[in-house]
């Protein structure tokens, strides 16, 4: 687009280095709650006719509204502080089949920060999730799933739903078993999704379970996972639906809390990453049972006590509820609820024990640390006594409350470090289980940025809550910095090593991050894809390959991607415009460079609506409108055709921009209904008017009758070509004047057909 770079050019440049120059990695501290949550509800037992709601709390009043983009669906509503508002979605909005792009993602957006969860159920089969806001979902996840079940020749299986909140999210599948539409276990296949559109991913086989398979996008999207209805160690079934958690808020110490009043919970440990050793400490006891596993592997086993689970990587540790037939409470379904870690804790929580499809006992199991538990207030008031209190850890210092609750909405509140939340219910074959909310801050990335060009500076965030957090920074100049977020400005250059000590207090535990922050001269990019094209189609747009950059464009309508040759699809009009490119290598973002891309809009050649026309009135002309060139279904290249019969016609034009455009249009020969009825005839058999009928054009059928003065039939026919020779019975009919009624359906002078009765004399004379 030219060596030089022109004014307006030079201002976008000044922009995108305030933006990008001097920041490469910025983390904000997430939670449950937010503005703006996509999801969307996966197949369930009863196909078309579960029940589906969302449950908005807030610890504010607040509005908002829910809607369903490509249905033009939508509900406001408002929520009262510390209370629950329902809202009843759709049947449309379940997701069916497998392998299957829909458009089913449903968008909650407020005012102010609400808490979302989703509840499905029918017939005795009960499931809930905690909804993760936008701010707190990602780009990496591995589903949490369980096999699936056969029931008389039918499959039930492991499943999982992908929901796009963004534009032209490039996707990366990689299943853990093979699944419906010939996927294979370890192949990865790559999809696109647009903002609202979801991918729902079943297994093939009763046996196969999803758990494992792992998610990669290029943008933010949200994951649930589960199965539409299955069995937890024995026999009882029941539908599974929990949202995943990012990779990158996963932990590294996990408490688990059972069930209240069971015999025991299933759990399964996962990890991220390959050789991950996890030691898992029972409640009371030091020793510890290990294990080492991959990425997407997990253990499993079952639980009655409370536990401490430490890893050396980040891992998601995932319980499942069993059925009454073996939980030892004659209540309850399976269900499942992923838990998070002590790392991510709150100090307020409010959910909602849904008594929905019926809920009868309602539960809520609190993990704090052991010091923060004198703190700990239930809808304002204190614990209630017939709570069960237990602490576990290698030195008792987290402690697991279990509590029996009223159904309705709940806030539990703490000082200090915050807490963890459990909401759970049973019903007679039925439950449920949920996170109740927590931290998401994204614990597992390097704050440590890669570096910045020269003469800009590098800009540190760590991107968690300085409450609990505190910071050492060691960026060789003698000093610490002690903030989460400071830039620093590193005057040559060259290779620095940074040192960042991250300190939980909660936990009392510390990490030490190191890295060289490169300073580097900014290179120069170049760019192609100037082009302009017609409405739909797609575009190939590329930037110069250097070596480990990581490139980001920008463009109209909010157009971003971090593909270095990206494409667009069905490029409409209001994509014309100005895309700059930059690519960061080690911090150091290069000189933007742009392309310009112009649509045209398609020509629309108009032929009219479908019509009739008669010949006997001359040929219809059909044109198009003026255009460069055409095209007619018949080979024609005229600017316009004339017609003597009726068909299909279309054309294709081309403008001058060669931009293509059809248009068709059915003409039917159709002729107004014309007739004439004789009012004498002479039945002489002279060979002249010797028969009385009716002459008709275009007429679709007719009944003709002949009366007599007292309304006896003389004479009747329904082929207006045979005509009445004046006898009757035989005999030769006197002369005299006779009545005629002729009934008939013909059409109108638009082709429309209509029906109508005519009488009238005729005179007979011999």
């Amino acid at each position: 687009m030219g060596e030089f770079m022109n004014p307006i050019r030079y201002w976008r440049y000044l922009l995108l280095c305030i933006v990008f120059c001097s920041s490469v990695w910025s983390l904000h501290a997430q939670s449950s709650t937010g503005t703006s949550f996509w999801f969307s509800f996966m197949e369930h037992r009863d196909v078309g006719v579960n029940n589906k709601v969302v449950m908005i709390t807030a610890e504010t009043n607040t509005s908002g509204t829910v809607e369903i983009p490509f249905y033009n669906w939508s509900q406001s509503f408002t929520v009262q502080a510390n209370q629950v508002t329902i809202i009843e979605l759709p049947a449309f909005t379940e997701n069916e089949g497998s392998n299957v792009i829909s458009d089913k993602g449903i968008l909650v957006s407020t005012q102010d920060e609400v808490s979302v969860y989703i509840h499905q159920y029918y017939g005795f089969r009960s499931e809930a999730t905690l909804v993760l806001p936008e701010t707190a979902i990602g780009q990496e996840y591995f589903v949490m799933s369980y096999k699936g079940v056969l029931r008389n020749g039918e499959l039930f299986p492991s499943e999982f739903l992908i929901v796009a909140t963004q534009e032209e999210t490039l996707l990366e599948i990689t299943p853990s078993t093979n699944t419906q539409g010939g996927g294979t276990a370890g192949n990865t296949f790559q999809i696109i999704l647009n903002a609202g559109e979801t991918f729902q991913l079943q297994a093939s086989s009763q046996s196969g379970d999803l758990t494992g398979s792992h998610i990669v996008g290029d943008k933010d999207f949200a994951l649930f996972g589960g199965n539409s209805w299955t069995e937890v160690s024995c026999g009882l079934r029941d539908n599974l639906l929990e949202q995943m958690f990012p990779v990158d808020t996963w932990g590294k110490k996990v408490v688990t809390a059972p069930s209240m009043f069971t015999n025991f919970d299933l759990f399964r440990v996962q990890a991220a990453q390959d050789n991950t050793t996890i030691q898992l400490y029972d409640q009371g006891n030091a020793n510890p049972q290990s294990f080492t596993i991959d990425a997407g592997e997990y253990i499993e086993y079952p639980k009655s006590v409370p536990t401490y689970i430490e890893a050396d990587k980040p891992i998601q540790v995932v319980q499942y509820l069993v059925g009454a037939d073996c939980n030892g409470h004659n209540l309850g379904d399976p269900s499942m609820v992923l838990l998070n870690s002590v790392e991510q804790t709150r100090e307020t929580v409010t959910l909602y024990n849904s008594p929905f499809q019926n809920i009868s006992q309602h539960f809520i199991n609190v993990i704090v640390s052991t010091d923060n538990l004198p703190f700990i207030e239930l809808d304002g008031g204190d614990i209630p006594a017939s709570a069960i209190i237990n602490s576990v850890g290698l030195n008792d210092e987290f402690t697991v409350i279990q509590m029996q609750v009223g159904p309705g909405s709940h806030t539990i509140t703490s000082s200090l470090c915050g807490l963890i939340a459990t909401a759970y219910g049973y019903g007679e074959v039925e439950s449920y289980a949920y996170s109740g909310g927590a931290s998401f801050s994204p614990i597992n990335g390097d704050p440590i940025a890669d570096g910045a060009c020269l003469n800009d500076s590098v800009y540190f965030d760590t991107g968690l809550p300085e409450e609990r957090y505190s910071f050492e920074w060691d960026v060789g100049d003698g000093n610490i910095y002690t903030a989460g977020a400071f830039a620093y400005f590193f005057p040559e250059l060259g290779a620095y090593p940074v040192e960042l000590i991250i300190t939980d207090e909660c936990l009392g535990t510390s990490d030490t991050l190191n890295k060289e922050v490169l300073i580097t001269l900014r290179q120069d990019l170049s760019a192609e894809g100037d082009t302009t094209v017609c409405a739909g189609a797609t575009v190939l747009m590329g930037a110069t390959d250097l070596s480990g950059a990581v490139f980001e464009w920008t463009g109209p309508a909010d157009y971003f991607s971090e593909e270095q040759y990206p494409l667009l699809y069905n490029v409409q009009v209001e994509m014309t415009g100005i895309y700059s490119v930059i690519g960061i290598i080690s911090g150091c973002a290069t000189y933007p460079e742009e392309v310009e891309l112009v649509v045209r809009t398609n020509p629309t050649p108009n032929l009219g609506n479908d019509t009739v026309f008669c010949a006997d009135n001359g040929p219809l002309v059909l044109d198009p409108g003026n255009y460069l060139e055409y095209l007619w279904q018949d080979g024609s290249t005229q600017a316009s055709i004339w017609t003597n019969e009726g068909g299909t016609f279309i054309v294709e034009v081309i403008d001058a921009f060669s931009c293509v455009g059809i248009d068709s249009i059915q003409v039917q020969e159709i002729c107004p209904t014309q007739y004439y009825v004789p009012n004498i005839f002479s039945p002489d058999f002279d060979g002249i008017n010797d028969v009385f009928q009716v002459y008709a054009q275009d007429m679709i059928s007719a009944q003709l009758r002949v009366l007599d003065r007292w309304g006896g039939i003389l004479f009747e026919t329904n082929d207006i070509e045979n005509g009445w020779d004046g006898q009757v019975n035989g005999k030769a009919a006197e002369s005299g004047v006779y009545l005629w009624e002729l009934s008939f359906t013909g059409y109108r002078a638009n082709g429309e057909v209509y029906s109508d009765v005519e009488v009238g004399t005729v005179a007979l004379m011999r």
